[in-house]
Order: C-alpha cells, then structure tokens, then sequence
C-alpha cells in the first residue's frame, strides 16, 4: 500500500504558490558528455517535488547542482529569492540545504547520537553540551526513534532506522530545503513504504520544502505533490503525479510511468475507434491514424462488457493478478488480435483459455504514430 504526502495550501488554490526554487536553463558537462541540457524546474515553498527517471538521465546531477556540491556550465538556480549559481555563486553550506544520500552516509565510528550532533554548533562548554542533548533527544523523537537508540552504533540499528537517523542530521540546522537523493532504494519493499511514509510526515510537519530523486514510478507517484519526469538531461514533463500519469506528454513517458496498453486506433472527433471499442480522447489534437495509450486498470473484467477475448496466460503476485489477453475481432472495425495485458483481482476468473467481456473506463490518450 503506497501512501501520499498530503497536499499542501498551495496545492488547493487556496493560498498564492510561493517559488522557493527555480533552475532556468541549466547545462552540465562532465568531459564531452553532456548531462543536464537547459533544465528549468520551479518548486513551490513547502511543497514536496520528485524528480524521476532511468539511470543517467542526470537526475543527480540535478540534485548536486541545487545542493552546490557541483557548479553548472551556464543557467541560475534562484533559491529562496537569491541567485545561488550562475552570475552569482553560493557555497553549499551556506545554502540552507539538508542532503540525504542514498546509503545515509553515517560515520560508523560515531554513535548515533554523535552523528545528529555532527552538524549542531560546537559547544565545549556544558550549557551547549546540553543544549545539543537537548536538539539530539527532540531530533530523534522528530524521526520516531527512541532516544536509547542515540548511545549505538550505524551497524547496530536497522537500515530503515539508518536512514531516520541521516534524516535527523540533516534535519539538525534547520534547512529550508530538504534534497534527498534515492534514500529509500537500498531498503527492503515493506521497510522501504514504511520509512518512506515515516520520512513524508516528518518533513510535512517541519513545512520544509522537499526533493526526492528516485528512479521508483510508484515512489514518486506518492511521495510528492509534483513530479519531474526526466529523460536524456532534459525534464519530459512536470505536473502533478495524477496528470502525468494520466495525461502523460509521449509514449516513452507513458511506458516509464507504469504498465501502459499502446493500441493502433483512428480518431474521429473525440473517439478513438480500437480493437476495445469507441474511447473517448479528451481535448483530441490529432485525426486519423494515432496510437492510444489506455492503462491496464482502465480494462475490467465484467459479465456484460461490450469486448471479447480470450486468456492466453496469466502470472499470480497474491493480491493481484497479470492477464494476458487476444481480443477478438470488432464487428465493423479492422484488427483484432492483439494481445494486451490488464489486471485483475480474482485469479479463479481469469484462466488460460477463459473467452472474458471487457469493459474500458475512462478516457484514453492518443499520440502520433
């Protein structure tokens, strides 16, 4: 079960959106490879963005840049109303930016509650050695560990824990944006949703401005309240996790965004004539031969759908299963044949050789062929 973080004001209209970071036109090479090709990324204060997309695609790349870790080849990074890179430069540490690797990145020498204290202000005299107890007892309890976890070590604690505790580091100096860079990739899949959840509250409370990078689809889609698609060092498409998944911009961000069914259709109008029947297209800019994009969710399985197939195979995962189906011929449209693959919940009702009806909900998308 994916959790979302929950919407901001500004996310409802009910308050004017406040850009607290903008990239304009941001290029990074590294030798004669050019990573990020003049990415422009605006993210509201207090809202939560990720930026997702395949391996080298220069997401990191991103994440560095905003942290000042790495210096672009030209553009500006506006934060919080000041340049920080471009004609003007701002170091990292004087950006007001927290950072969470991947690994959480701890000193294993250092005891859990040494590594939170890293980033507090040096006190040797025994007022600021409390009051540094003091921020390191509420930081842990901020991130639900209890504060008999400060005396271990790194090793000692589980991953999930490991990655709360590089999350209350960097939550120490009270940044004002929060990158985190595939935090959650390392942990296992029940672990993973957990921390993931347990780190979307924390920052939600702390109204702290947020960026995951993330290479998960389904991570992205429910963490943020904004997602960055991006593909070859330039962003595909940004939006919201719903209208990017559903409305999403071409083929290739379709299919990286979740199971996708791709049909051969003619548009007329707003309907798109397949081999599933008449889908409506919304806001249709093309005519004619176009491919249709529907999502498998979108296809059910019911007694009296108009469309009929045939099962050819079928793979169980408990709580859903993936069905593999050649739909018959329409009467009055070409084709029929192909195979598609929806999901359903029930296994017994959806057996090899099983003919099925089918039903489409929804609207689907079309794009050039």
């Amino acid at each position: 079960m994916t959790t979302s973080a929950p919407p901001t004001l500004a996310s409802h209209g009910l308050v004017p959106a406040v850009k607290f970071l903008r990239t304009i036109d941001l290029v990074k090479s590294f030798g004669s490879k050019e990573v990020l090709k003049g990415v422009d990324l605006s993210v509201v204060e207090g809202g939560t963005t990720a930026i997702v997309g395949p391996s080298g695609s220069g997401k990191t790349t991103l994440l560095r840049l905003i942290a000042g870790f790495e210096n672009p080849d030209s553009g500006t990074i506006e934060l919080n109303s000041r340049m920080v890179a471009g004609d003007a430069w701002i170091p990292a540490h004087k950006r007001e930016i927290g950072y969470v690797a991947q690994d959480g990145a701890l000193f294993p020498h250092l005891s859990v509650a040494q590594n939170i204290a890293f980033g507090l202000d040096r006190a040797w005299n025994p007022a600021g050695r409390r009051a540094n107890a003091r921020r390191v007892a509420e930081l842990l309890d901020m991130v639900s560990l209890e504060a008999s976890m400060g005396d271990r070590r790194p090793h000692e604690i589980s991953g999930g824990q490991q990655q709360r505790v590089a999350l209350a580091r960097a939550l120490a100096r009270k940044p004002k944006l929060m990158l985190l860079d595939e935090p959650f990739s390392a942990l296992d899949a029940g672990l993973r949703v957990a921390t993931r959840k347990a780190v979307a509250d924390v920052l939600h409370a702390a109204e702290i401005t947020t960026i995951l990078v993330t290479h998960d689809q389904s991570e992205a889609l429910s963490f943020a309240d904004q997602v960055a698609v991006m593909r070859g060092g330039t962003l595909a498409q940004t939006g919201t996790p719903f209208s990017v998944y559903t409305r999403p911009v071409d083929p290739d961000t379709a299919e990286f965004l979740g199971d996708a069914v791709m049909l051969e259709a003619q548009l007329q109008g707003s309907l798109a004539m397949c081999s599933l029947g008449g889908i409506p297209v919304r806001h249709a800019t093309l005519q004619g031969r176009v491919r249709l994009m529907l999502r498998p969710e979108q296809i059910r399985i019911t007694s009296d759908g108009p469309i009929r197939g045939v099962v050819v195979d079928t793979v169980f995962f408990g709580s859903e299963t993936t069905v593999r189906i050649r739909l018959s011929p329409v009467p009055g449209l070409a084709g029929g044949g192909e195979i598609i693959t929806i999901r359903h919940w029930n296994a017994s009702m959806a057996r090899p050789g099983m003919e099925l009806n089918l039903r489409v909900i929804g609207e689907g998308v079309a794009f050039p062929v």
